[in-house]
């Protein structure tokens, strides 16, 4: 089949990193956990195609051979064989559950003009989130935990531990009135957190973050902790920790908030 066009130049980078280096940027994308939500990336393509209107498409397929995320198709104008058409896409939505050397293909009408290899990390998350985000739930008893479940999007006021940049909540796996219960755990890729600033200015903070579920001597730990913050137990610590572990999970969210690289 004869090509629809060249592609000739393409780039999947994170955003901080084109925003100083442009087109001579390394190609990569961070997640902030795995499974977890990549930070925000641009897909750079520079083409040699026909004019008129394509439909491009790229894809992304992860160490497996899984298509792990897709983007489009989406209808584009192109110049003419004779003129570069430029195309810049800012992605800030896109959740991975692989990390390693990815493939991504670029597609216009359902054909593969060309494809390029990058890594996908796990970002080291940071021990310090921006200050505001900080306030909030340093100050906080309480925050808003949620994820989308089955297309719509259910969230809690949870009661919660806040450690070294990262959030540790605990969820009761059958719902009742002992304990909370965090919707999409153990199934959501990705979890939104809404906090509440401090002082007169009493505007929301929201952010995503990526999942872990304890286990073993992590969540014995991390158990111990948050039943010294449960305000309102009932009995000893030792009680409560008994009838947790049997019952409850206890959900690590990593923020996905930027940091240097």
């Amino acid at each position: 089949m004869e090509s629809i066009g060249e592609l000739v130049a393409a780039a999947v980078v994170d955003d901080r990193v084109w925003r100083t280096l442009g087109a001579e940027s390394p190609d990569g994308v961070y997640l902030t956990g795995q499974p977890g939500p990549a930070l925000p990336f641009v897909l750079y393509r520079a083409w040699k195609v026909g004019a008129g209107i394509v439909d491009e498409e790229v894809r992304l397929y992860g160490p497996s051979g899984r298509m792990v995320w897709r983007w489009g198709p989406e209808p584009r104008r192109m110049k003419g064989m004779f003129d570069l058409t430029t195309e810049i896409d800012l992605v800030a939505d896109a959740v991975f559950d692989e990390t390693g050397t990815y493939v991504a293909s670029f597609i216009l009408d359902e054909q593969v003009v060309g494809e390029i290899e990058l890594p996908i990390f796990v970002q080291a998350a940071p021990v310090k989130l921006p200050k505001e985000i900080e306030d909030g739930l340093k100050r906080s008893d309480v925050i808003w935990i949620g994820a989308d479940v089955n297309g719509r999007r259910q969230a809690i006021p949870a009661w919660f531990v806040y450690r070294d940049g990262k959030i540790y909540v605990l969820s009761q796996r059958e719902p009742g009135p002992q304990e909370q219960t965090v919707p999409g755990i153990g199934r959501a890729k990705e979890f939104f957190v809404t906090t509440r600033r401090k002082g007169r200015d009493t505007a929301l903070d929201e952010f995503s973050a990526a999942p872990r579920l304890l286990e073993g001597a992590e969540w014995e730990t991390m158990a111990t902790a948050l039943v010294d913050k449960r305000k309102s137990r009932v009995g000893p610590p030792g009680e409560s920790l008994a009838r947790w572990r049997g019952s409850a999970d206890i959900l690590e969210l990593t923020p996905n908030v930027p940091v240097e690289v």
